[in-house]
């Protein structure tokens, strides 16, 4: 591909701006070098192009990088919106491996915003074994939205609600490609 030639060159260049412009490149090319390039980029010196390499890469749901995105979790150097992003990839990818590494993630935070998205990416991966810590944060927890998220997460683990993943794969199946503006609609439904 030439493609993944070019974004390798331009990995190389000093301004970060170029760096993020490069793997956005990336987004639709269908090959697994386009995933070990974002996976290289998540040991990027700019925090900008650590986290488009964390949103490709759950955008692009790749399984190969749920044992990285783990591991960063668990780095004291990775920042805490980096940490953010990555349990956010981890419930777009849903793969069960990472279920663990967002359930210790999520026994850590104290932030709303943070324990929130982990209970919701607990929710997308769809693990059993995170049902008990579910069940505690949706009695115990002091937030009220991080309770209604564990509700919904155990809801969609026992197969009530669909995880936003197969509802994705579903409405992809069924429907074909969406036109632009209703895309746009559901991203904005989404992150109401």
């Amino acid at each position: 591909f030439k493609i993944i030639k070019d974004v390798k060159l331009g990995l190389k260049d000093a301004d970060p701006n170029v760096r993020v412009a490069e793997l956005n490149k990336l987004r639709n090319v269908q090959d697994p070098d386009a995933d070990r390039l974002l996976i290289t980029s998540l040991s990027d010196s700019d925090i900008r192009v650590k986290m488009k390499a964390i949103d490709l890469l759950g955008a692009r749901e790749s399984n190969f990088a749920v044992e990285p995105l783990s591991q960063l979790l668990f780095l004291r150097s990775t920042s805490d919106i980096v940490k953010l992003h990555g349990v956010a990839a981890l419930g777009r990818i849903g793969d069960a491996r990472g279920a663990l590494p967002v359930m210790q993630y999520l026994e850590e935070q104290t932030d709303n915003t943070a324990r929130g998205t982990a209970v919701f990416a607990l929710g997308e991966i769809g693990n059993d074994k995170a049902t008990q810590l579910l069940v505690s944060t949706a009695d115990e927890d002091k937030s009220p939205m991080v309770r209604r998220l564990a509700k919904e997460a155990l809801q969609k683990i026992d197969g009530e609600l669909p995880t936003q993943h197969n509802a994705e794969l579903a409405s992809r199946k069924s429907e074909g490609p969406l036109p632009p503006a209703q895309k746009l609609a559901q991203a904005r439904a989404i992150a109401q």
